[in-house]
């Protein structure tokens, strides 16, 4: 029996992370018939709700959990990870592979909690490789370089990532391979009465980039204006477009909000589906789009993976280094540059301009691209 453990997953609502697990656990059970699988989660019944093939779920003890969050040292907030996450710990052997699958969780304060499991997985001289991930260069300190350089393997899903991480002091073998969520075989849902394939635009805003912006509500404002613009100017439709729904992090509500501020006149022509749609339903709707605006990465990646042009709201390394690959960096604006609130509309415009020929671009990179998520199989 080949055992894996999984770890670093916040919990299914995020459909991003879901689409992730999903795409990892079709690689894993692809190659070994035997395969045992543990996923370590933040909030397994949402892995449960949303139909995670693991074996087995470890979670986090919630008292610890919380006086984890409020601890002040480095190392307080180390010791107590361990102690949260002591049966995900407890679990991994020589003979267990362990896959950090959380994307992009050390582009954030709380990546002690990923070296407490490389640290455990290096002791025991089990195989352990940073999955699909991407790293913020800027947050690269002394420390991060030795727990990085202590995997057996860095599979990097972005350029930017993959050249940070080969330069001097990271010393591990790094690769480049697309997120494995390219990967996802999507699924059709009921689709709403009058839904148009190709002629319906997929919005995403979430509040992780509100949090964000540089000027309080110019998000929200860009976000009218395009919608304003796009059902004035235009007989085309909008799907909104909710990827995560945790409860402290939901885009539901935020496009909800957006939904309730237009006119009347146009509630026949914008959509919010159900919160329940999964990752593999969420790829089918954002596919028969014609173009996606959007701030959530997997949001994008379900674009690009699809054929369909994205226009990124983008907030950290992941975005570019992802849009880079494909030759749509033209389309991913900086959240921090955004203090007009014509921007996402004006860019849309362009983005619709050249919606043909960028489709047609992009299109001629994908199966080779896609085709490259199969050589994850060769690392576990």
């Amino acid at each position: 029996m080949k055992r894996f453990l999984l770890y670093g997953h916040g919990g299914s609502y995020n459909h991003g992370a879901e689409a992730i697990v999903k795409s990892t656990i079709n690689i894993i059970r692809g190659k070994y018939d035997n395969a045992y699988i543990a996923l370590s989660s933040n909030f397994p019944e949402q892995d449960r709700e949303f139909g995670i093939d693991a074996d087995e779920f470890f979670s986090p003890i919630p008292d610890i959990w919380e006086e984890e969050k409020r601890a002040d040292s480095g190392s307080e907030k180390e010791r107590l990870a361990r102690e949260m996450y002591s049966s995900s710990l407890d679990f991994i052997s020589p003979d267990t592979v362990c896959l950090s699958v959380g994307g992009d969780n050390f582009c954030y304060p709380n990546w002690h909690r990923l070296a407490v499991f490389q640290r455990n997985a290096a002791q025991k001289k089990a195989k352990s490789i940073l999955w699909g991930c991407s790293v913020e260069p800027s947050a690269i300190t002394p420390e991060m370089e030795d727990v990085l350089s202590s995997y057996t393997h860095i599979l990097s899903r972005e350029s930017r990532t993959y050249n940070a991480l080969r330069k001097p002091g990271i010393n591990t073998d790094v690769q480049l391979l697309p997120d494995p969520a390219f990967a996802l075989e999507s699924k059709l849902p009921e689709l709403p009465e009058g839904f148009e394939s190709g002629n319906t635009i997929g919005v995403n805003i979430s509040p992780l980039v509100m949090r964000r912006e540089p000027v309080p509500g110019i998000l929200r404002e860009n976000m009218l204006v395009l919608i304003d613009f796009i059902l004035s100017e235009t007989d085309m439709k909008i799907m909104l477009i909710p990827h995560v729904t945790m409860p402290m992090d939901n885009d539901y509500s935020v496009l909800a909000e957006l939904k309730q501020a237009l006119p009347s006149r146009f509630n026949s022509r914008v959509w919010l589906p159900c919160e329940k749609y999964s990752a593999a339903e969420l790829k089918s709707v954002i596919s028969i789009c014609g173009l996606i605006v959007c701030a959530r990465t997997h949001v994008s990646i379900a674009a690009y993976s699809s054929g369909v042009p994205a226009l990124v709201m983008g907030y950290s390394v992941k975005s570019w280094g992802i849009a880079e690959s494909l030759g749509m960096e033209e389309f991913v604006l900086d959240i921090a540059g955004i203090t007009s609130p014509c921007s996402v509309r004006d860019t849309f415009k362009l983005l619709r301009a050249k919606s043909d020929d960028v489709g047609n671009a992009l299109g001629k990179k994908l199966k080779r691209y896609i085709e490259l998520t199969k050589d994850y199989a060769e690392y576990i």
